[in-house]
């Protein structure tokens, strides 16, 4: 029995003192890693607009619960939704711009697919973006044949993000 007990003790101890070193290694590059998602993003944002500089991009205050949004950033005339959608596996994250004014998609970049290789992962591909940007975003907007769950996931993600511009506007 007190065996059993000094046991417990000196793994209570060696897993406090494991815990506390996770602790200090996470507090120490979570900062690191914050920068780098932050640098990754606007590299992303400059993708869709060459032109811009970092400081065109102002970040917009989202308080709708949405599980897809996960940031929206104002530029010129459009609002730029960064989304992350479920689809037959691990999922797209996306950014699409929308006009303000018109809930027309100006443009569709595709960050990340964790689909099927060669189904799924046709949402990365210029034909669906084509497809895409020029239509009024709330509409029904095409899917791929073959990757109809990843593209669907895509196009609803994008017509939840229309539905937003206009509480966008009024704020």
């Amino acid at each position: 029995m007190n065996k059993i007990l000094h046991l417990t003790i000196f793994l209570a101890i060696i897993s406090a003192i494991a815990g506390g070193a996770l602790a200090f290694a996470n507090n120490l590059t979570a900062p690191v890693i914050a920068e780098n998602e932050l640098k990754q993003e606007q590299e992303s944002l400059q993708k869709m607009y060459k032109s811009a500089a970092l400081d065109d991009f102002k970040q917009v205050k989202f308080t709708e619960d949405s599980k897809t949004v996960q940031k929206v950033y104002s530029y010129k005339d459009f609002y730029i939704f960064n989304m992350s959608v479920s689809g037959y596996k691990d999922g797209t994250t996306f950014l699409v711009s929308i006009n303000k004014d018109t809930g027309v998609v100006d443009k569709y970049l595709a960050l990340s697919n964790g689909d099927t290789k060669g189904l799924g992962s046709k949402v990365m591909d210029s034909p669906f973006r084509k497809s895409i940007e020029g239509k009024k975003a709330s509409d029904h907007l095409d899917t791929i044949s073959g990757a109809t769950i990843s593209s669907s996931a895509v196009t609803a993600g994008i017509n939840e993000a229309a539905g937003y511009v206009d509480e966008l506007k009024g704020e």
